[in-house]
């Protein structure tokens, strides 16, 4: 099974027509059995829109999406008050429509390989240890707000346009059991993961926290602690010998293939308006996963 692997590709209006073009060359170069997307569409009042686009684009063959952080973004201005219901009122029924599968809902079963995934969130837990601003200590509490201790006008978006997204926690555990449990109604074959938000540091694509002086860290260090959930590592970790390879996006860094301690891994590094792509080949590796080669624009 061949698979068009890509992430972030944020089909808002300003880079739609851009991002499709590139999308619709690879389409037409790989002649992929299926897509993939490890999140950030677009945005959720635009998801009809742009899962009618990724079909058009790719005319037959399965869809496959984990969603991320953008695309539950306007969710809160239309009263939605969980990811789940943002999921129900925004991306089920154009799912549906165009034949998308959701892995925040569903596995996807091939012959090969089952498609285990979702969002993922953040747990704080890659966040720079000891950072200061102005000699003031970044606390978790700023972290659960969103803001560093001193004036900036840098904020975490979701805080604004993600429902419940004061629940940092909450939702990160809550999307570690939704990944276990679909991980465990998987069955036997070898499981190619999908996620949005990393789930090792090494998949990050930013520099090393221990490079950074805490005394006088960039201001963007601080958004660290958002990029990815430690814990869904830890979990996966427990299943690792099940595992044929792991796909996220979110940081708009590139990081892998590495290898994770047994199965493969890579961030797709797309940027906004600059997609990345890559083909994942399935075939010829017991594991499900043979090579993976990226594609140039």
């Amino acid at each position: 099974m061949k698979l068009l692997v890509t992430s972030d590709l944020h089909l808002v209006r300003l880079w739609r027509s851009i991002v499709l073009t590139t999308l619709a060359q690879w389409v037409r170069e790989v002649s992929p059995d299926a897509l993939v997307v490890a999140g950030d569409v677009a945005v959720a009042t635009e998801a009809d829109t742009v899962l009618r686009e990724l079909r058009r684009v790719f005319p037959d063959g399965p869809i496959i999406v984990a969603l991320g952080n953008h695309d539950f973004w306007g969710g809160v201005a239309a009263g939605c008050r969980t990811l789940g219901a943002t999921v129900e009122r925004f991306w089920q029924v154009p799912a549906e429509r165009y034949q998308v599968t959701l892995l925040d809902q569903d596995n996807f079963c091939s012959e090969e390989l089952t498609f285990v995934g979702g969002y993922g969130h953040y747990d704080l837990g890659f966040a720079a240890p000891g950072l200061r601003y102005q000699g003031q200590m970044v606390t978790q509490e700023h972290y659960l707000r969103g803001r560093p201790p001193i004036e900036n006008p840098l904020r975490w978006r979701d805080f604004d346009l993600m429902p419940g997204a004061a629940e940092v926690l909450s939702i990160a555990h809550g999307q570690v059991q939704g990944v276990r449990s679909r991980i465990l109604a998987a069955g036997s074959q070898p499981i190619f993961v999908v996620l949005h938000t990393p789930p090792f540091e090494e998949l990050l694509g930013v520099p090393d926290a221990s490079l950074l002086d805490p005394e006088s860290p960039p201001i963007r260090a601080f958004f660290r602690a958002y990029l990815g959930n430690r814990a869904m590592g830890e979990m996966l970790r427990l299943y690792s010998e099940r595992i044929a390879g792991i796909v996220c996006g979110h940081t708009h860094r590139a990081a892998g293939p590495v290898d994770l301690g047994g199965f493969a891994g890579f961030n797709v590094g797309s940027d906004y308006g600059v997609p990345r792509g890559f083909v994942v080949d399935t075939k010829g590796s017991s594991m499900g996963i043979s090579s993976i080669t990226e594609l140039m624009v």
